[in-house]
């Protein structure tokens, strides 16, 4: 969380700002996603007004928060099986299509207000259905999810939970914060046509390889000298088999791999070897970052 340790409608807006400042940085526009928003003290209010109170609370939260994911025969059901009257399904299903009862809230009363002086508002909604099931929420919570599409799973969730660490054995400590699902966002931006094609390919260029133990401190300064040079370099992690080494650069896109075997460091030479091509050249040392600049 951006404001961790900070609970107000400000810093609320701050951190959903903070996810529709990423939706923004990879191409989708409120026409795409929206974060929708409620508040947990809010619809405990509702609750209680509607007869539900203590140990049945976490039960019918649970119960709202499944109202998108079930027939609204079945979601009905379900609520009768946890014990709610006719009269408090009604009740709730009043509560659910209020749009306006968020100005009930002077949380989010103020969190729309800020969310406004951000320009985040046209990526964000009311809506009375998103309570958030876990029991530790306990002001703000929201979940994103895409405007149009075949995808009904949230792309994110979460919301506020002042108690949460002090729950767990630690110090009090107000807190804001979400999970977001990978898979979601990465079918929702692949059928946007918004993942760029080299996405995914590994950032270095070269391969340092360890031939042995005795031979890693060449390594490690040879790598050092290709980065100093404006290369970007991996080292593999440890001594192990060429052919080893070979096939990580090649699972990770990394085109050359360079050798510094006990005759190349006898001779301050180093081997670079294209896996590309299979072909290699050996160099002295000194000369080894133009030339692969220019294989490059």
């Amino acid at each position: 969380a951006d404001l961790m340790g900070v609970n107000s409608p400000a810093a609320d807006a701050e951190n959903i700002a903070l996810i529709a400042s990423f939706f923004q940085r990879v191409g989708l526009t409120p026409n795409d996603v929206v974060i929708l928003v409620n508040n947990r003290r809010l619809m405990d209010a509702q609750l209680q007004a509607a007869g539900i109170t203590g140990d049945q609370k976490p039960g019918v939260l649970r119960w709202i928060d499944r109202r998108d994911k079930l027939s609204s025969t079945d979601w009905e059901l379900y609520g009768v099986e946890i014990g709610l009257t006719p009269s408090q399904i009604t009740a709730l299903k009043t509560t659910l299509g209020d749009q306006g009862l968020w100005q009930q809230s002077e949380a989010l009363v103020g969190m729309f207000a800020a969310a406004q002086a951000l320009g985040i508002s046209p990526y964000l909604r009311f809506d009375p259905g998103i309570v958030r099931g876990l029991d530790y929420y306990t002001d703000t919570v929201f979940e994103a999810q895409e405007v149009r599409g075949d995808i009904r799973r949230a792309i994110l969730g979460g919301g506020r939970y002042d108690n949460l660490v002090a729950d767990v054995g630690g110090e009090p400590l107000p807190g804001v914060g979400y999970a977001m699902g990978d898979v979601v966002i990465t079918l929702i931006l692949e059928g946007k046509g918004l993942i760029p094609a080299d996405v995914g390919k590994y950032p270095a260029q070269v391969l340092v390889t360890v031939f042995d133990q005795l031979r890693l401190p060449a390594s490690l300064a040879f790598a050092s000298l290709l980065r100093q040079s404006g290369i970007n370099t991996n080292l593999y992690p440890e001594a192990a088999k060429l052919p080893k080494q070979f096939k990580y650069a090649d699972r990770l896109g990394i085109r050359l791999a360079v050798v510094i075997g006990p005759d190349e460091a006898a001779q301050d030479l180093v081997t670079i070897k294209d896996l590309a091509d299979g072909s290699q050249v050996t160099l002295p040392i000194e000369q080894a970052p133009v030339a692969i600049n220019g294989m490059l």
